[in-house]
Parts: structure tokens; C-alpha cells; sequence
């Protein structure tokens, strides 16, 4: 049986995926369950939302040095 795209298991609603842009002056080394992830200054990254359920990644949010973003 061949999967395709809309019935693969690790495929996402569009509205589940966001940006994270890092608008800081700071490079950060996120802890994140899969391992660390680097995310530069002025950088950005393609996620799914449930990392907002991160604790580092919520206090950087918070602070505003981290932003949340619609692709």
C-alpha cells in the first residue's frame, strides 16, 4: 500500500505550522525534546506550534525576543 501526502501520519493542518523569528541581538540554543537547536539573530524558523508548550521558548516569547509568525 503506497501512503500518499494526505494520509501520511506526520502531515500537519497549515495553521499547526508557524514562524519564529528571532528579533534579539542574541543567538540562542534552543533545548528542545528532538535536541538542541541553534537559532541566530535575525533569524528565523519553520515549526509546528507545540513548541510554544516549551518552557525556554515561551520565557523568550515573553520577553519579546523571540516572535511568532504565520508562514
Amino acid at each position: 500500500m503506497t501512503q500518499t501526502a494526505s494520509s501520511a501520519t506526520w502531515m500537519l493542518e497549515k495553521d499547526q505550522i508557524i514562524l519564529i523569528s528571532n528579533t534579539s541581538q542574541q543567538n540562542f540554543i534552543l533545548e528542545l525534546p528532538t535536541g538542541r537547536y541553534r537559532l541566530d539573530a535575525g533569524r528565523q524558523m519553520r515549526t509546528v506550534r507545540s513548541i510554544l508548550d516549551n518552557a525556554q521558548v515561551k520565557q523568550l516569547v515573553d520577553d519579546g525576543r523571540l516572535v511568532i509568525q504565520k508562514p
